[in-house]
């Protein structure tokens, strides 16, 4: 390409992509002012109530690290669970769960990289069982997690398959529910675009739209029309269960849609994820928030949020921020593991070399 091709290129792009967004940018106003008259069956709102009495919040939180040893693959995990007491705002001790596994590289990266999720999210349910003590549960990432939905899952060294996990998962979660527990997943980078699907239909400019990008322009005209910039909005709720039993399912959203039908299965059908948007001020991020509910919820679950909320956090909650950083896997500590695992077999091979030698000798 020459320059000129390459400006009358860039410029056809350019004026593509501004009709584009003032298509979507006009759909969005339309959302606003159906959500803002009531009608539609989504709510937004200011709400800086919080729960004043006593009670035990907990957070759980997971991580993964894959480091390549030439012929296997080994895959470090580590979950952690904090626990708060409203009373007196101080954290009671931490509980970790650690482990790790050796893949034989021989399998796709991808493959090992799902299991490695599936692995971690293994000891974080773990822990999420034992939570009972707590009345409000907030777990670091959807309910529905991982996101994806794999045709063909088999188990790799004793890590559970997607079915097995989600059964597991979902026996867990109707059980802490089963005892009046309040479970949250607070999702804060959210690609699925399960807010712009109940709209996709009175709206199709929307279908090449994200949907942080929607949320945010909503949420801060609302802010703007209210002048309110300090205090939590929210918008919501959303219930998944039509991303199951609409005929239209946006492409990103049939992994996820297949993942969710698993649980459904599990729950029995008699628990659904609600889904909303929170965002505690206009300087801290805009997180998806899941719920697990027999029906549609109230809005208790915000002011347990307002209780713990901390300004300008990714992880939203001073509990999430804390099991974030204790659940951290640095590359330090894998190296660790990979030079003990590296020192362990090549001592075995060389006692197995001897072993063999004075065998020989004998004969």
């Amino acid at each position: 390409m020459n320059i000129n091709e390459i400006i009358k290129k860039v410029n056809e792009l350019a004026t593509k992509d501004v009709d584009e967004r003032g298509k979507i940018n006009m759909a969005t106003n339309l959302i606003f002012d159906d959500i803002t008259s009531n009608n539609s069956e989504l709510k937004i709102g200011i709400l800086e109530e919080i729960i004043d009495s006593d009670h035990i919040a907990c957070a759980v939180d997971g991580s993964k690290y894959e480091i390549e040893l030439s012929d296997v693959t080994l895959i470090l995990a580590r979950a952690v669970k904090i626990l708060g007491k409203k009373k007196d705002k101080k954290s009671v001790p931490s509980e970790i769960a650690e482990d790790f596994k050796i893949i034989e590289n021989y399998y796709d990266k991808n493959v090992i990289s799902n299991k490695s999720i599936l692995f971690m999210l293994s000891l974080e349910t773990g822990l999420i069982e034992k939570c009972e003590d707590c009345d409000v549960i907030f777990i670091d990432g959807p309910i529905v997690d991982p996101p994806t939905y794999y045709e063909e899952d088999v188990e790799i060294e004793n890590i559970l398959s997607l079915d097995k996990l989600a059964l597991y998962r979902s026996t867990v979660l109707r059980r802490l529910k089963s005892k009046n527990k309040l479970i949250m997943g607070i999702v804060k980078n959210f690609s699925h675009r399960i807010l712009i699907k109940e709209f996709l239909n009175s709206y199709p400019a929307l279908i090449k739209a994200r949907e942080n990008y929607i949320i945010s322009n909503i949420m801060y005209r609302y802010r703007l029309e209210k002048s309110e910039f300090n205090k939590p909005i929210f918008l919501g709720w959303i219930n998944w269960d039509s991303l199951i039993n609409n005929q239209i399912i946006l492409d990103d959203l049939k992994g996820i849609s297949k993942a969710y039908n698993q649980y459904k299965k599990a729950f029995n059908y008699s628990l659904s994820i609600y889904s909303l948007y929170y965002q505690y001020n206009i300087t801290s991020p805009i997180v998806r928030i899941d719920m697990l509910s027999e029906k549609e919820p109230d809005f208790t679950p915000i002011k347990y949020l307002n209780t713990w909320a901390m300004q300008g956090i990714r992880e939203v909650t001073l509990l999430n921020k804390l099991a974030d950083e204790l659940s951290e896997i640095n590359s330090q500590d894998a190296k660790k593991y990979a030079l003990l695992f590296n020192l362990a077999r090549e001592n075995y091979l060389d006692m197995n070399d001897k072993l063999a030698e004075l065998m020989m000798r004998k004969t």
